[in-house]
């Protein structure tokens, strides 16, 4: 039993930690933040990590019954939430922000960022909260269950952390380094887009 909680907290950390990506997201959350009080900063980096483990909840919670809901089975999410994973994947290979340039003018000017536009899209857009549905796939007992939203919640507590510490990050880790980091998780969460569309493909037409 233990040993089933350990797997699936595992589990959970290790494919959303390259997605949400904190540490490469830190210097855009400084960038965002960089007129604004240390204090203030840091009730956003608090707010943003709250709103990251709801939405990531919520998408585990609530995951079968929006699947009822609309007739989608597990296999077709699979493929679409791999395709999304993939995307983002390919837009950190490059190098290119999730965020439009519209988008992140509008994030200047705004005072609070925490739900928009950090937790969601540029943190937990789309691709994490269809990671989080896909996840349901590896084993839905309450044991997994628990580990999974565990797992989530320990991804928002690093959140927190390199959000909180942004402006230390900045000063350590060089644009170039980050550039570098944004690529290497790119090609890992790249992975995991493949392997949910090459999962849910096999089940789809090799069923067991």
């Amino acid at each position: 039993m233990l040993h089933e909680y350990l797997v699936a907290v595992s589990m959970a950390f290790v494919a959303m930690f390259p997605i949400i990506n904190p540490v490469g997201h830190a210097p855009m959350f400084y960038g965002m933040t960089i007129g604004d009080s240390p204090g203030f900063r840091r009730r956003q980096a608090i707010k943003t990590s709250i709103y990251v483990f709801l939405i990531l909840f919520a998408s585990l919670i609530l995951g079968n019954n929006i699947l009822r809901f609309f007739g989608i089975t597990i296999d077709d999410l699979r493929i679409a939430g791999g395709l999304l994973v993939a995307h983002s994947a390919w837009h950190m290979l490059n190098n290119t922000s999730r965020v439009t340039a519209a988008e992140g003018a509008a994030a200047m000017d705004k005072d609070d960022i925490s739900l928009t536009p950090m937790a969601t899209p540029i943190l937990a857009g789309p691709g994490a909260m269809s990671l989080a549905l896909g996840l349901l796939s590896y084993g839905r007992s309450w044991i997994q269950y628990g580990g999974y939203i565990t797992g989530c919640f320990l991804i928002s507590v690093l959140t927190l952390v390199c959000l909180y510490y942004s402006d230390s990050l900045v000063k350590v880790i060089s644009m170039n380094a980050m550039g570098a980091i944004n690529r290497i998780l790119g090609l890992l969460i790249l992975a995991i887009g493949v392997d949910l569309m090459v999962e849910g493909i096999k089940d789809i037409f090799f069923p067991t």
